[in-house]
């Protein structure tokens, strides 16, 4: 019966929109020429740098989630789109500066032909015609989607690389605290982890660094479809990369637990090794959704402005109601995390009663 009435809703939405996109060009013929010149302008702005990060999204598996940005970025316009129609448009002072500094970082790119710079300097010189042309109040409005074209940058090896290190080093320290509390005899020196004479070095693959990325699209879109308060949202995606240095910190024990009980051979191999990103990015998503399913049972009722006294709607009138499972996805993942933690829990003391036993002996 919901799928039912579901596409009975996106029938009557396609039909609706269907109807009035003629209408809609005839009021706005100006509007609309004026777009599709900006556009054609960055189209040929970004014809040679756009080409080239294409083919990096399709050839190099580090930047597949590049090609998810654009989807997601219009996504979340599309759930804006009501209130970016009926915002005031007013040009904004500000917004010729914004726009100025974008294009001064595309001169840099012209000049040096550092590819990174354009990339970069894309959503700035998006913002800055956003602001300048129409107004502080719709850039406000579009922020989120056009600054999350940020993640479509394939930015290079060693950009990457500056912000891998200190997640190495902080993942090493934390794991060779936690390592000795469940039995382990683990002594860290940098980002080195050395087991009985093994050492296993935490490498830029093993940072968490691209968990990090795919988190941040995850988390952009589960807040987006929460009913956080504003201030509430921003917490959340700012305790993403402490989640994620967990995480990360839970795939290393795992690591040092099994190349302790099976050896290192089977703890660095392919089959198990290979999927530690998997390991890091699910272990994150579930302390992520535990973390907003908790600011969302303790967020207190909405007062007035701080969220909308009716359903958020998209265009045409079509009502978006926030999706029911997130919250039992929260109930589901607390309960698997007390479990967890009761079971970690208990192997460690039975390890340090074991190893108490043994020292008598």
């Amino acid at each position: 019966m919901c799928d039912v009435a579901w596409e009975h809703r996106l029938f009557e939405f396609c039909k609706l929109y269907t109807m009035k996109i003629p209408d809609y060009i005839k009021q706005n013929r100006l509007a609309i020429a004026w777009a599709g010149a900006v556009a054609v302008l960055l189209v040929g702005m970004y014809w040679e740098a756009g080409s080239v990060f294409v083919r990096r999204w399709l050839g190099e598996s580090a930047y597949y989630h590049c090609m998810a940005v654009p989807a997601i970025a219009g996504w979340l316009l599309w759930r804006r789109w009501e209130r970016v129609v009926d915002a005031e448009r007013k040009t904004w002072l500000l917004g010729f500066v914004l726009l100025g500094f974008g294009l001064l970082m595309y001169l840099g790119y012209a000049r040096t032909g550092v590819r990174m710079a354009a990339g970069v300097a894309f959503p700035v010189i998006l913002a800055g015609i956003v602001g300048a042309v129409y107004g502080r109040r719709l850039l406000k409005i579009t922020a989120v989607p056009i600054g999350l074209l940020i993640f479509a940058v394939p930015f290079p090896e060693h950009a990457i690389g500056m912000v891998a290190m200190p997640m190495q080093k902080i993942s090493a320290v934390i794991t060779g605290k936690v390592a000795p509390l469940l039995g382990l005899q683990v002594v860290q020196q940098g980002i080195n982890l050395d087991l009985h004479g093994f050492s296993f070095v935490v490498a830029e693959e093993c940072s968490g660094m691209h968990s990090l990325v795919a988190l941040l699209l995850t988390g952009v879109v589960l807040v987006e479809l929460s009913q956080l308060h504003k201030y509430r949202k921003v917490i959340s995606i700012a305790v993403i990369l402490p989640i994620v240095l967990l995480a990360n910190v839970v795939r290393l024990t795992v690591v040092l637990l099994l190349a302790e009980y099976f050896g290192p051979e089977l703890a660095l191999g392919a089959m198990v090794h290979g999927f530690s990103d998997i390991i890091v990015y699910l272990a994150a998503m579930l302390g992520f959704i535990l973390f907003i399913g908790w600011l969302y049972e303790h967020q207190t009722k909405p007062q007035s402005g701080d969220m909308p006294s009716s359903p958020p709607r998209a265009p045409g009138g079509l009502v978006v109601h926030v999706p029911d499972e997130l919250l039992g996805y929260y109930e589901v993942a607390k309960a698997g995390a007390s479990q967890l933690g009761e079971e970690l829990v208990g192997s460690s003391r039975s390890g340090a009663k074991s190893q108490t036993e043994e020292a008598r002996q």
